[in-house]
């Protein structure tokens, strides 16, 4: 027997559900608390006979039923008609009641009832009610003129048939209006809808657009970047070695320049993700030195850093984005900089009541900010001086994407300038302390001694590089130019680590993933490295199996963290 699964409610339905239930709830109380308060001031404050008021504020007290039957798990349509069923019945029976009639009874709120069907019961749902509440009225209309003459106002039927003419013109009045409102309402929302998912369409191209973009200047640009490094490391002259240095630089800045482009648009998306992990913090602060003290010395500018005794040795911190900020931070700081120094202060901000954070200050010596320059600083693709952008260069991306940043890891990042004399930025990033490990693994020479590896791409090229990198750290490598050799080699051959790449012709780096979990043998540690990929790909390939997703340009710090961390 085929057991039929019911198909999930689309997120609108569930949200119409939500705000019928809440109008449901508040319609039941406020009438109820409403009208009790009325027939108590009627009774205490006027004198009014308790016999007269008692029924209307039992009626009253029953839409309480409502909203605790929902509470027990009433079905929500059935708890809407029981509703408007209990509405009819009290303004029926109050209306039939000498003392009440057609003029003191509850018909002349019929239509403010006709006004709450309209947010919960379709066309025609209102035109039933609408239909009943006509009859309502006729039936209490019968009920006065029964009893003519009604000593408190109405002697004559002509008098009973205006009054209920002018009950029965706003019930249909009311029901014309709130039709006429859910045609506007409809055709309001319908138009968001295409809106929507015009936006999301928009937004999914974009996405394919710019991952399309990335694989096509990512791929020639990890061959120039990985060819340069290659050549550094071999036996070069002087004027070789400037020649590749400015390869390399050149390389550098365009990557940049793309990094800070692709990473705007997935801010914007909220797809940028954060993922805290352990981190030792002398290790963090000494990989920003290592990496920007030789550029400051080159540039002849000394490079400081103070760094707080009181710092926990293990933090929770996501690196890879706090090196992202510091990079941006200290490139503008380095480039705005023609003479002094650079200082990074890092402090540790435990104060009691406010949540523990990593406080980092950028300082330079370097041509500062005017206020109005200044106003400007974050705004994307802007420069602080229109002038700058020709002089020094840059997208003007990097201090937004910090700060989005920042914040994103419950930090912020602020800043202050004066024009000629220099600046301080200030990051700081919301992180946990960790207990210190016993002990620490030292590090090897070369981390991949003894590692076999395989390198699947289908660019000569790109193969080329990662190969390279892999040999140079101490890897046996093997190589492959398409999904059908990987799955071949990995078949039968033992591999400590596979790196893949996503973007392939025919057989590409997913279904290498899906082919690999047939072998009866456990597979190895694959990692995927892709010159642009969308979020989608990259989710795709972790839920078939990759360990990481690598986005190229390769580095060679890049690689031998990969294989240090395959190799522990």
């Amino acid at each position: 027997m085929v057991q039929m699964q019911n198909k999930p409610r689309p997120p609108e339905d569930d949200e119409r559900l939500g705000f019928a239930r809440r109008i449901l709830i508040l319609a039941s109380i406020t009438i109820s608390i409403s009208t009790s308060v009325v027939c108590l001031m009627l009774v205490f404050a006027l004198g009014e006979r308790s016999a007269v008021v008692l029924p209307i504020m039992l009626g009253s007290l029953s839409y309480l039923a409502i909203p605790f039957m929902l509470h027990l798990g009433m079905r929500l349509r059935l708890a809407r008609d029981l509703f408007f069923v209990v509405t009819i019945a009290v303004v029926l029976v109050i209306g039939l009641t000498p003392q009440e009639g057609i003029v003191f009874g509850f018909v002349t709120y019929l239509p403010i009832f006709i006004c709450i069907a309209g947010m919960l019961y379709q066309k025609k749902g209102i035109i039933i009610l609408t239909l009943i509440s006509l009859a309502v009225i006729a039936l209490v209309a019968v009920g006065d003129m029964t009893r003519l003459p009604i000593q408190r106002m109405i002697e004559g039927p002509g008098s009973i048939v205006t009054i209920s003419v002018r009950h029965s013109i706003a019930v249909i009045f009311s029901a014309v209006l709130v039709i006429v409102a859910m045609g506007l309402f409809e055709t309001m929302l319908e138009r968001l809808r295409t809106a929507r998912d015009q936006a999301r369409r928009a937004a999914e191209s974009k996405a394919a657009f710019l991952a399309n973009v990335s694989h096509e200047v990512r791929t020639p640009l990890n061959a120039i970047l990985g060819m340069a490094e290659i050549l550094r490391s071999s036996d070069l002259n002087e004027d070789q070695r400037r020649k590749v240095e400015t390869i390399s630089e050149s390389g550098a800045t365009l990557l940049e320049m793309l990094n800070d482009i692709l990473d705007i648009s997935r801010l914007e998306a909220d797809r940028m993700p954060i993922s805290p992990a352990r981190q030792d913090s002398s290790d963090l602060f000494a990989g920003v030195e290592r990496l920007w003290g030789p550029i400051a010395e080159d540039k002849n500018l000394r490079f400081l850093i103070d760094y707080d005794a009181n710092m926990p040795e293990a933090i929770e911190i996501d690196a890879q984005r706090f090196r992202q900020c510091m990079n941006n931070l200290l490139s503008n700081a380095i480039k705005f900089t023609p003479e002094g120094f650079i200082r990074v202060a890092a402090r540790w901000d435990d104060r009691v009541g406010s949540p523990t954070r990593l406080v980092v200050d950028v300082q330079d010596s370097g041509i500062g900010m005017s206020v109005d320059a200044a106003s400007r600083i974050f705004d994307p693709f802007g420069q602080a001086d229109d002038s700058i952008m020709g002089a020094f260069g840059g997208s003007g991306l990097g201090l937004t994407i910090t700060r989005q940043l920042s914040r994103m890891m419950n930090g912020d990042l602020t800043f202050k300038s004066i024009a000629g004399e220099g600046t301080i930025f200030t990051l700081s990033i919301g992180v946990k302390a960790l207990e210190t490990e016993a002990t620490r693994i030292s590090r090897a020479p070369h981390p991949a001694n003894g590692l076999r590896v395989l390198v699947v791409d289908d660019i000569p090229t790109n193969l080329m590089i990662a190969a390279t990198y892999m040999r140079v750290l101490g890897a046996q490598v093997d190589e492959a130019t398409s999904g059908t050799q990987a799955v071949e080699l990995m078949r039968n051959q033992v591999f400590d680590l596979v790196l893949l790449d996503l973007h392939m012709p025919d057989m590409n780096g997913l279904w290498v993933l899906e082919k690999v979990h047939s072998f009866r043998r456990k597979p190895p540690p694959i990692v995927m490295i892709t010159a642009g990929a969308t979020e989608a790909e990259m989710d795709r390939a972790r839920s078939l199996g990759a360990r990481d997703v690598l986005i190229k340009p390769l580095t060679p710090r890049v690689m031998e963290s990969l294989l240090r961390s395959y190799a522990a």
